[in-house]
């Protein structure tokens, strides 16, 4: 049924839970599997209210995010299935849709945990949510606990 699959993917628990059921999921028809990670926008100080990152805090995050995207497709192609990794830079949500508009993905899958604390909740907002609503194809959500 899904032959072209986007697995957002950045190493966190979540995600790993999701590269788990995707093994599964991807082995029902053979799909290509895409992992996504994305990395935010630089940011600059504008105040005590706005984060700071140097160009090497950029470069470090980059390298550790691609450390981990090749760690999951190596998983993946250790495990018989068709996999390729991806990094792209800005906001995320943006970033997936436009990635699966490009290469016609017919499934989006995403790892999500739910919160408890409802400021953690407002804080972090819905990649999950957005991501249903703004997407040009199905989206799974693997819930972790």
């Amino acid at each position: 049924m899904y032959k072209n699959i986007i697995l957002a993917y950045d190493g966190s628990f979540e995600s790993q839970q999701a590269l788990l059921n995707c093994k599964d999921l991807s082995q029902w028809e053979h799909a290509k599997v895409n992992l996504l990670s994305v990395t935010p926008h630089e940011t600059i100080s504008m105040g005590h209210e706005t984060s700071y990152y140097s160009e090497p805090d950029n470069k470090i995050e980059e390298e550790r995010r691609l450390k981990i995207l090749n760690e999951g497709v190596a998983q993946l192609n250790t495990a018989g299935i068709e996999a390729a990794g991806k990094l792209l830079k800005g906001d995320a949500v943006a970033r997936i849709v436009e990635y699966a508009n490009a290469i016609g993905a017919d499934l989006i899958m995403l790892g999500h945990k739910h919160r408890d604390n409802w400021l953690e909740r407002w804080w972090a907002g819905s990649i999950p949510k957005a991501l249903i609503e703004h997407s040009p194809c199905s989206v799974l959500v693997v819930i972790t606990k």
